[in-house]
């Protein structure tokens, strides 16, 4: 014989099973919305962070550029091995160069080249054993500007 299974009322029947049970969907919805706006932040940050990379690429390539350009403009004004004063003031116009030395083998000049907000210094040596060539070399930091001599 087989005894009727009787049913025990549950706890979370009724208004307050509603209630418990709602308020745990409420909690899961919370955290999943949190979870989303979380993402989305760290995907708009990782964005914003990429793009100022990639502006900084192109200013440094940019200034890289300008000062190659600048470094063919010296070579074409060097005519003797010795930059003058007119040959560079004409090449560098409108910036004016941050020191220029001569010596018995040549003339060294650097500039500051700035795009885009980066900027680099640059020295540019011709040479008289090497009339019309003129060699460009980066700076690690720009000197203090000197009177030109």
């Amino acid at each position: 014989m087989t005894s009727p299974i009787r049913q025990t009322p549950r706890r979370d029947s009724g208004r307050a099973g509603f209630v418990v049970r709602s308020a745990g969907c409420v909690g899961v919805a919370v955290l999943v919305g949190v979870l989303v706006a979380a993402g989305v932040l760290v995907r708009f940050f990782q964005a914003v962070q990429d793009s100022g990379r990639d502006r900084e690429q192109d200013a440094r390539a940019a200034v890289t550029a300008a000062a190659e350009r600048l470094r063919v403009r010296l070579q074409e004004a060097d005519v003797d091995g010795t930059l003058t004063d007119r040959e560079i003031t004409d090449v560098l116009r409108p910036r004016s160069p941050r020191s220029v030395a001569r010596t018995a083998t040549g003339t060294t000049v650097v500039v500051q080249v700035a795009v885009s907000g980066w900027a680099r210094c640059y020295t540019y040596s011709a040479t008289r054993t090497g009339v019309g060539t003129v060699i460009s070399r980066p700076l690690d930091s720009c000197p203090s500007a000197s009177p030109v001599r």
